[in-house]
């Protein structure tokens, strides 16, 4: 395995654990952030390393995001600045 592929398959990893406590959160009704703040951690970890590893584009991703809040702000009840 590419040090690109392990780079890929720990960011799925860490993907899906997010995903777990996220709907922990939801069935438990648990109001602690503590785990998901770690999850989210080890992921945004995964994503500066794909930058590191000049896999993805930071500068891109900055307008991906924007774009995402332009539709949350659109489609969703979410309020959004």
């Amino acid at each position: 395995m590419t040090e690109q592929e392990e780079l890929l398959v720990i960011l799925m990893e860490e993907c899906s654990e997010v995903i777990q406590e996220a709907s922990k959160m939801i069935r438990f009704m648990n109001k602690n952030p503590y785990r998901i703040e770690k999850e989210i951690g080890d992921l945004l970890c995964m994503i500066e390393l794909l930058s590191e590893y000049e896999m993805i584009d930071p500068s891109i991703l900055e307008d991906h995001i924007q774009s995402k809040r332009d539709k949350l702000k659109k489609w969703s009840s979410l309020q959004i600045d």
